[in-house]
């Protein structure tokens, strides 16, 4: 059974990211602090870390590899791989400028199929 023990606070931030920054560990906080928190908008090659939602730790960080059925395939290695369910997940996305410049093509092409 997983219990999110923000949610509700979380419903009613103005700013999710930071209210959850406050919650967070420190050696959590420090790793995903200039990391955007994304809920709806995931794209193939995006890198991301992923917090438990209920523990608070990082279990999860890789590149999307695809995305289907409400499942996430996680690259985390060149030999393993995972999926995840991002229900039980706070996403945080990497945003370096070649990566956001691959962002931007992604959700170029959606808009246009």
């Amino acid at each position: 059974m997983n219990i999110e023990p923000l949610k509700s606070i979380l419903e009613w931030s103005p700013d999710k990211k930071d209210t959850l920054l406050y919650y967070l560990p420190y050696e959590v906080k420090k790793k995903v602090f200039r990391l955007d928190l994304e809920e709806k908008s995931l794209y193939v090659q995006d890198r991301i870390q992923c917090v438990r939602r209920d523990t608070f730790e990082i279990e999860h960080g890789g590149t999307i590899l695809f995305i289907e059925n409400g499942k996430i395939g996680l690259k985390i290695t060149s030999m393993k791989t995972v999926t995840i369910n991002p229900n039980e997940y706070y996403i945080f996305v990497r945003n370096k400028k070649s990566i956001s410049k691959k962002r931007e093509f992604m959700k170029q092409l959606l808009e246009q199929i």
